[in-house]
């Protein structure tokens, strides 16, 4: 994955020039911080709002931007937290189960994406504990060391939620768990 990650020259402009340039750094963020919100949210209207809001914000308090090579995972941290903020504030619609198994028993035509379809719904389908991390590393290129920063987790901890996340995901796919590797204990 090649490194995306905004120069560190581009806040050190001349003053006046400070806000177009970190208008800059945050619309060359945008496409990550919307990928992110959209593994998060599964909705592209909602994640775009989240990462709407995420920019709002961002904005608002761009004085508590220090280092501008640590604007990526900053502005991430700000999505992540909107995205809780979400669903701290509205209550999600209940639908009868009836009707949402209904959509899923319909047989439907195998594609050339069809892979990757079922990878990303696995991904999908997977607790949010192990597919934020997993997406973290997977899409945003985040370090494990990054990873516990952002989520307040052991560098262990993050270690056992990508080893699970994964095992699961390969269960999901049809293929066999890792072998030899005891309930909780993370692989060397």
């Amino acid at each position: 994955m090649s490194d995306r990650r905004p120069a560190a020259s581009a806040l050190t402009a001349a003053p006046a020039d400070a806000p177009a340039a970190l208008t800059q750094l945050f619309e060359s963020l945008r496409p990550d911080l919307l990928r992110f919100a959209h593994w998060l949210a599964r909705d592209r209207a909602i994640a775009e709002d989240i990462v709407q809001e995420s920019l709002l914000r961002a904005w608002r308090s761009r004085d508590a931007l220090q280092e501008p090579g640590a604007a990526r995972a900053w502005l991430l941290t700000i999505v992540r937290r909107e995205h809780a903020r979400l669903y701290e504030r509205k209550r999600l619609e209940l639908v009868p189960i009836d009707e949402v198994a209904e959509g899923y028993g319909a047989p439907r035509q195998a594609g050339p994406d069809d892979d990757l379809t079922t990878l990303r719904d696995a991904i999908m389908r997977l607790p949010l504990e192990y597919r934020e991390p997993l997406v973290l590393q997977v899409l945003g290129g985040f370090s494990t060391e990054e990873i516990s920063r952002e989520l307040a987790l052991s560098k262990t901890a993050v270690l056992t939620r990508l080893f699970r996340a994964r095992n699961k995901l390969r269960v999901l796919c049809g293929l066999a768990a890792a072998p030899d590797v005891a309930d909780g204990e993370v692989p060397a």
